[in-house]
């Protein structure tokens, strides 16, 4: 099962949820408040070789889970 990270527009907090297939994304709420208004983020994500070597995509990587900035969140939605 794939791990997503989500956004909550309510309370602005990032989390993961376990989601089996597209159509599940539906039901995924926020943990804090509950809030079903939620938006999937685009992940950095770790790939694992043949030989047990971790390697980590080239996507943008930072502060900013939605573009990568270091500075942190961006005005991106």
């Amino acid at each position: 099962m794939p791990i997503h990270e989500f956004h909550c527009e309510r309370c602005d907090r990032d989390f993961e949820e376990l989601v089996r297939t597209s159509g599940e994304k539906a039901g995924v709420a926020c943990p804090s408040c509950g809030n079903r208004q939620v938006e999937r983020k685009i992940s950095v994500f770790a790939a694992q070789t043949g030989a047990g070597v971790s390697r980590v995509s080239s996507l943008p990587a930072g502060g900013c889970g939605r573009c990568g900035d270091p500075a942190g969140p961006c005005g991106l939605d």
